[in-house]
């Protein structure tokens, strides 16, 4: 059985549309757009792409924790033990290490 993903835009509803990311004043962005709104979205932008710069890397303000996966599963016992809500798998959100990590320090 074949599973098929079908994303609406998030502009006017319509289907088959894709993700565009793209950034503003340090902050990225994401929407689901069709291609004629992609293509609207572009026409916005040209006179602003004409005259910017590629930026040498897209920046990245995601923190990953060094921890192993001992470390990860304490840090979820804690979280749902003090009332956090969070997955069994998958990056633990950055609040949650935060939090965690001032409850031990104070220790």
């Amino acid at each position: 059985m074949a599973i098929e993903k079908i994303i609406k835009s998030d502009i006017s509803g319509e289907m088959d549309a894709a993700t565009v990311t793209f950034g503003l004043g340090g902050t990225w962005y994401e929407i689901d757009l069709t291609d004629e709104e992609q293509k609207e979205l572009q026409k916005r932008f040209t006179d602003y792409l004409k005259a910017g710069r590629k930026a040498q890397a897209k920046p990245s303000n995601r923190f990953v924790p060094d921890t192993t996966p001992e470390e990860r599963e304490e840090i979820r016992a804690w979280a749902k033990e003090n009332g956090y809500e969070l997955a069994d798998y998958g990056k633990i959100p950055n609040k949650i290490y935060k939090a965690y990590q001032e409850a031990h320090s104070k220790k």
